[in-house]
């Protein structure tokens, strides 16, 4: 997969929406665009390559791995965007 510029239509993000970069400086890591929402969401951007989509559309599964060195939070992934700012009714 790969990291793609979240560009999120603004009325599908809370009012106060802004754009941060995860990892950034960290040379371990690559950087990851993302939006952070005023109530802690955030919300990144992916794109599948073409023997991805392949494989998903044969019924592959796809596996998301969390490095979170003890606490997992809790993870929500879509297909496509969604409104976010319906999330929290």
């Amino acid at each position: 997969m790969k990291i793609v510029d979240p560009r999120i239509d603004p009325r599908l993000v809370p009012s106060g929406s802004r754009p941060a970069i995860i990892a950034e400086h960290q040379a371990e890591y690559r950087d990851l665009p993302s939006v952070r929402t005023p109530d802690g969401q955030v919300i990144t951007r992916w794109t599948l390559t073409s023997q991805e989509r392949t494989a998903v559309a044969s019924g592959e599964d796809i596996f998301i791995t969390i490095l979170s060195h003890g606490s997992i939070n809790p993870l929500f992934a879509t297909v496509g965007p969604v409104d976010w700012t319906k999330l929290n009714d």
